[in-house]
């Protein structure tokens, strides 16, 4: 899905992994002209990954906090600035 809607950035939640690498990436991506920040899980639930093109994004800082990662950066083609939140929580109250 993501090599045929090609997407500027992709927000993944709940990835449930606990490493990401270039070979998840391009297993996802499909193209080595891309950017990511990571947060792992913690044991079998959570974890975030948010993907970039780099060739239409320029992301200039990422930030992680529990279960929120934050790009900041600007659209290469019109100059835009933007902030993308990805968050992901658990729902049991006992888990925050």
């Amino acid at each position: 899905m993501v090599r045929e809607k090609n997407p500027f950035i992709l927000c993944i939640q709940e990835t449930k992994l606990a490493i990401f690498d270039d070979f998840v990436r391009n297993n996802i991506w499909g193209d080595a002209c891309v950017g990511y920040s990571f947060r792992p899980s913690l044991g079998a639930s959570g974890g975030l990954v948010t993907l970039w093109d780099s060739k239409e994004v320029d992301v200039w800082s990422t930030i992680s906090f529990d279960h929120v990662l934050v790009i900041v950066g600007r659209f290469l083609s019109s100059g835009e600035l933007f902030v993308v939140l990805n968050v992901y929580a658990p729902c049991e109250a006992s888990s925050q």
